[in-house]
Parts: structure tokens; sequence; C-alpha cells
């Protein structure tokens, strides 16, 4: 009489690649949470606001990082801001602040193509995203 055990080999678990844009935050040493695997959201602190968040999301060939101005500065913006806001454009190099057609609500953005990112330069971008916001809420105080 033979008697056999069959036993199963463990199936070997499937490691889903990490988001580039996981990846890089990874890198940049920022704390981060991931909403999606294409949208990030950074908390930050200024000394004008005392908690904001930063966004970054991915969306096709670009890593898009913003902060809405209207959300995080409520009642503080409204037509007499709008030329202000626009000149502060001026300003800043890479950052740009902008109006949503739909609801009216302001932004301010900055766009970069994924090819050619690192975590060094999202991070600097994403400092400056959050510095310039930082800024706009101590002028508007």
């Amino acid at each position: 009489t033979v008697i056999v055990f069959s036993q199963t080999n463990p199936k070997p678990t499937v490691k889903k690649p990490m988001p580039l844009l996981e990846k890089l935050l990874t890198g940049s040493g920022l704390p981060f949470k991931m909403a999606n695997d294409s949208l990030a959201i950074i908390p930050y602190e200024g000394a004008n606001i005392p908690s904001y968040h930063v966004l970054v999301q991915a969306i096709g060939d670009l890593f898009i990082i913003f902060t809405n101005l209207s959300e995080t500065l409520p009642g503080k913006i409204d037509e007499t801001n709008y030329k202000y806001l626009l000149q502060k454009n001026d300003h800043f190099d890479v950052v740009k602040i902008g109006m949503g057609a739909e609801d009216n609500t302001f932004y301010l953005r900055a766009d970069l193509y994924k090819s050619g990112t690192n975590a060094a330069l999202l991070k600097r971008v994403i400092a400056q995203v959050a510095n310039v916001t930082n800024i706009i809420g101590g002028d508007l105080k």
C-alpha cells in the first residue's frame, strides 16, 4: 500500500510595482499620504497658515503640484484681490496662480513633466508651491 500526500507549492506573492509618484515622494523624504495611485497629499505648516495641504497629481505625462487657495484661505479671496493675485504671477518662476472656470476656485499650481523629474526636483517644486501659498496667506490677512 502506498499513501501519497501532495503538498501545494506556495504561490509566490506578486509585488505590485510602486507608482512613480510614490517612489519619487518616498525619495524626497517629505511626509505624504497617497489618496490613490495618482494623487498624493503632503501636509504643510507655515508662519501665516497654520495647516494646509499641497497635492501632487499624476496626469498623463505631467505631475501637477497645487494648493486650493480658496479652500486654504476661506473668505479671504474675492474680487478685490484679483489684481493682486494676477500680479503675483510675475514674482514666481515655476508657480502660477489661476482661477477655475466652473466654480471660480483659486489655485496655485506648478506643472512638471514626468520624464526628467527626480525626487530632489519634485521636492523643490513642492516646497515652492507651499512657500508661495504661505506668502499669499500672509499678504491676504
